[in-house]
């Protein structure tokens, strides 16, 4: 269970770091070192472009330690967000979060994996006039921007970075009737896929169109050579994937600022327990 959790978070850390490779301005800034993966955008205190994950260490971790790491955030007045798999995290880490203004964004999302060498899904045939397929036209890629975006209450920007603007995700969307209801991306990385922003506009829930743009998404991966896919579920998705014969592996937390932390982070204001010592590591993130 530990080694697929960890094929969950390495894809998902394969998936932040195309970031760093796109040239959409304000450009994000990727630090992929051996201890952790750090995401900075200068210029936009959005949190879908800042984040730190796959943080490892020797030796107990503390506040301090957490400081050095999130220095760019505080130099660039940005929120973030800091993810860690439960239970494969370094001791102190969770406790430093905290310590330093940090909270759970919510309960945690499943880690799942699915073996693809033998996988032979039965699905039940989708809503009439239901057509899937890859995006491969610029209406498409529009219209599954505007599902993921919808039904995740994201702004369309960012979340271009994530599908249509970025060439790591291939996009499929669904058509019911000739408009576009659902949407997702994979990511493939060696023999991993990974599935990322399952979206079905409310209204075309619960009419097999979901389940079958993800088989489809799937066997293309398969075709590709991959022999194992991953994701996160919400509480609400998990059924779904359990169907397609999905396992959960774990569990992985999403931290993000606390009400007093956002507000220094925008000011630029160190916290009141911040230690002296930040200013000089801010230093190492001159303005871009």
């Amino acid at each position: 269970m530990q080694r697929m959790a960890r094929a969950v978070e390495d894809n998902w850390g394969a998936a932040w770091a195309s970031l760093g490779y796109l040239p959409d301005l304000p450009r994000t800034h990727l630090d992929e070192t051996p201890d952790f993966i750090r995401m900075y955008t200068p210029g936009a205190p959005e949190m879908l472009l800042n984040l730190v994950m796959r943080y490892t260490a020797s030796t107990p971790v503390g506040p301090d330690d957490v400081e050095r790491t999130i220095a760019p955030y505080r130099k660039h007045h940005l929120p973030f967000q800091w993810w860690l798999t439960l239970g494969l995290e370094p001791p102190g880490l969770r406790e430093s979060l905290r310590a330093i203004g940090m909270q759970h964004a919510w309960g945690g999302a499943t880690s799942m994996y699915l073996p693809l060498a033998d996988w032979h899904p039965r699905n039940r045939p989708p809503a009439p006039e239901t057509l899937l397929g890859r995006a491969t036209t610029p209406d498409d890629e529009r219209d599954a921007l505007r599902v993921v975006c919808e039904v995740f209450f994201v702004p369309s920007a960012p979340m271009a970075r994530w599908t249509v603007n970025n060439p790591a995700f291939d996009i499929y969307c669904a058509r019911l009737k000739g408009r576009v209801v659902a949407a997702l991306a994979t990511l493939r990385r060696a023999e991993v896929v990974g599935v990322y922003h399952v979206a079905t506009l409310p209204a075309a829930r619960r009419q097999g169109i979901a389940g079958n743009l993800l088989t489809l998404a799937l066997r293309a991966a398969q075709q590709a050579g991959c022999t194992l896919a991953t994701l996160t579920a919400t509480p609400e998705a998990r059924h779904l994937y359990e169907t397609l014969g999905f396992r959960s592996c774990g569990t992985i937390e999403q931290w993000i600022p606390g009400p007093e932390l956002t507000y220094n982070l925008l000011q630029g204001r160190l916290s009141s327990g911040a230690s002296g010592r930040i200013d000089t590591d801010l230093a190492d993130y001159p303005d871009y």
